[in-house]
């Protein structure tokens, strides 16, 4: 392929995702396949899809059971795992990457999202998975979106700015098109992360906050820092009325143009 074809195939690929304003609210429905539990099916799944999310986070199932459900949707594949919560989970990093871009391709992918662990004991392990998967990525003309956890999930680095917004920049270094992180205090800290990443970052919700008015304080408050969407999971699908949740995000992430 070649390099405008790439690049032509990689914006009309964003273009599914981010709107005219270069912000997306995605929904991430991949939680199942390392907890075993999660985002419910069915009707659920049913009512996000009727919010107009700009894109899901979705495993291969889902990817492949509810396709007519969020076919107006950007999709972007979790194509990393292989360790789950049933029991102890593990210090050390045990993923590998579980599917590749041709295999993304084939379900319909407009994006592939993958863990990296800067700072983390073993970083090297996700790391690499990263740039070998943006390289494998980068022929096709897939986007790829980075998930940055600067420290791994055990904070083996603190989640200070310097270190959440160090993170985003190796994630884009490596390669990725898009930067997936955690807001590392108030929501306006997160103006520092985007200032010193030269790609998209969308902030990801985390845990289940206590009210849904606080979920869409933070959405509207790292769109005004500058970043360029969210990617909440649990603050949507955990929620009582999930159409009304998305719809509530989307106003948030779009300033109520979308």
């Amino acid at each position: 392929m070649s390099p405008s074809a790439i690049g032509a195939a990689k914006l009309r690929r964003m273009n599914r995702m981010f709107g005219t304003d270069g912000r997306a609210l995605f929904v991430a429905i991949d939680h199942a396949a390392y907890m075993g539990a999660g985002p419910p099916l069915g009707e659920p799944m049913h009512e996000i899809a009727a919010g107009r999310p700009d894109g899901v986070l979705a495993t291969w199932h889902l990817a492949r059971e509810y396709a007519a459900e969020f076919a107006q949707a950007g999709l972007v594949l979790r194509v990393d795992g292989g360790s789950s919560e049933l029991g102890d989970m593990p210090a050390d990093d045990l993923n590998d990457l579980l599917y590749g871009a041709e295999h993304a391709a084939r379900i319909g992918a407009d994006c592939v999202v993958v863990l990296a662990f800067p700072g983390a004991p073993d970083e090297h392990l996700s790391l690499k998975r990263l740039a070998r998967l943006c390289a494998e990525c980068e022929v096709l003309g897939l986007p790829v979106m980075a998930e940055m956890i600067p420290g791994g999930w055990g904070r083996a680095v603190p989640w200070t700015t310097e270190s959440v917004a160090r993170a985003a920049r190796i994630g884009v270094e490596l390669g990725a098109d898009i930067i997936k992180t955690v807001c590392p205090g108030p929501a306006e800290e997160f103006a520092a992360v985007v200032a010193q990443c030269p790609a998209p970052v969308v902030a990801l919700g985390g845990p289940k906050m206590k009210t849904e008015d606080e979920a869409v304080a933070l959405a509207e408050g790292v769109v005004r820092a500058g970043a360029a969407g969210v990617a909440f999971g649990r603050n949507v699908w955990g929620s009582e009325k999930p159409r009304q949740m998305v719809e509530r995000l989307r106003a948030a992430v779009h300033g109520g143009t979308a």
